[in-house]
């Protein structure tokens, strides 16, 4: 497809007029005019460049490379990828509540065991009769 047709496509897409274009781009009218036209068979890529991105789309869209992601699609890939890391984060911390839980139960039943024996063994340990 013609880089014109892309263009023209892209711009009625995103409705708008010649004018805000221009505004928007900072490309003169009469040369997006010449460029739509085909009456330009080859603009600068600055040019091309400036007027892509004027209305939000992507020089990989404007030949076919990839094709555009919607906008809700976006958000919700940026939601799912802000999921997947805390969910991530939550897992790396339960991981060390676990360790921390299970060293907490060893010490514990250590400082248990060394009472217990030392109350049942009077004549030696802390605790004499």
């Amino acid at each position: 497809m013609m880089l014109a047709t892309q263009l023209k496509l892209l711009k009625e897409k995103r409705k708008l007029t010649t004018q805000q274009l221009s505004d928007l781009s900072g490309v003169p009218v009469g040369t997006i005019n010449r460029i739509l036209s085909g009456q330009t068979d080859n603009p600068s890529f600055q040019t091309v460049c400036d007027l892509v991105m004027a209305m939000d789309g992507s020089l990989d869209e404007l030949v076919g490379i990839q094709a555009e992601t919607p906008p809700a699609e976006k958000k919700a890939q940026a939601s799912q990828e802000i999921l997947r890391l805390y969910e991530e984060m939550i897992a790396s911390k339960n991981a060390w509540l676990l360790r921390l839980f299970v060293c907490l139960c060893v010490v514990t039943f250590a400082f248990l065991f060394v009472v217990i024996f030392d109350l049942m063994n009077p004549t030696i340990g802390f605790f004499r009769g």
